[in-house]
C-alpha cells in the first residue's frame, strides 16, 4: 500500500494500524502530490490511500494523473473536507473510496480490504450525503 498524507502523524498513525495487520503493509509513503506520483510510478501498490489536500499536486491532481497512466489504480480518497462537490470530484477521478477522517477509526480497515478486493468502498453517512444531494 502506497499512504500519501502531508502530515507526518497522520502518517505515522495509519501505519501502525496497517501495518498490523496481517495481510497489509505499507510499502511507501509521500507528503506531497509530486511525491505520491513519483512513489506510486516506483511501486505500483495495489491499493493507495490518498489525502485530497496535499501541497505540489492536489489529491485530485494526484487521482487523475495516476488514473489517466494506471487505469486500474486503487484509491481511497482521506480527507478532513467535508463538501460534496469534494467527494463526486474524488469518485468521479476514480476513487473507490471516500473516507472523512474522523471515519478512520472505523472504517479504514474495511475500506482497504474493499478496494483491494476490487470493490468501491462509500460509508453510509457520505452515500446518503450523495443520494439526498447535500
Amino acid at each position: 500500500m502506497l499512504l500519501v498524507d502531508d502530515h507526518e502523524g497522520m502518517r505515522e498513525g495509519i501505519s501502525a494500524v496497517v501495518n498490523a495487520q496481517p495481510e497489509m503493509t505499507v510499502e511507501g509513503e509521500a507528503a506531497d502530490g509530486h511525491e505520491a506520483i513519483q512513489r506510486f510510478r516506483e511501486l505500483q501498490p495495489d491499493v493507495s490511500v490518498v489525502d485530497v489536500t496535499l501541497k505540489k499536486n492536489s489529491g485530485e491532481e494526484v487521482l487523475a494523473t495516476l488514473n489517466k497512466e494506471f487505469p486500474n489504480a486503487r484509491f481511497v480518497v482521506i480527507t478532513a473536507l467535508n463538501g460534496d462537490d469534494c467527494i463526486r470530484q474524488a469518485l468521479s477521478l476514480g476513487a473507490q473510496c471516500y473516507l472523512h477522517k474522523d471515519m478512520l477509526r472505523r472504517e479504514l480497515l474495511p475500506a482497504i480490504r474493499a478496494v483491494h478486493d476490487g470493490q468501491h468502498y462509500i460509508p453510509e453517512a457520505i452515500a446518503k450525503r450523495l443520494k439526498n444531494g447535500h
